[in-house]
């Protein structure tokens, strides 16, 4: 069976020291789609890294309202 994540955190500091590990892990497990969710602007563009580097993540990017009140933007 193929198995799809459809919301993942891998950018979380808790896997800074074996996040490859945990990829290479899910792949081995039958999870052959992942769905990297990013809900800040920081975490965002580290779920397009990952992603970026992983054929079978994908990134979703966005800002979730808890974090939309601490962002500046642009004008």
């Amino acid at each position: 069976m193929r198995l799809f994540d459809t919301h993942s955190h891998l950018d979380d500091e808790q896997f800074d020291n074996d996040r490859e590990e945990i990829i290479k892990k899910i792949w081995e497990n039958d999870v052959k789609t992942v769905m990297e969710v990013g809900s800040s602007l920081e975490t965002s563009l580290k779920a397009v890294n990952i992603a970026n580097s992983h054929d079978f993540i994908y990134a979703s990017v966005g800002i979730h309202p808890v974090s939309y009140t601490h962002l500046t933007l642009p004008t």
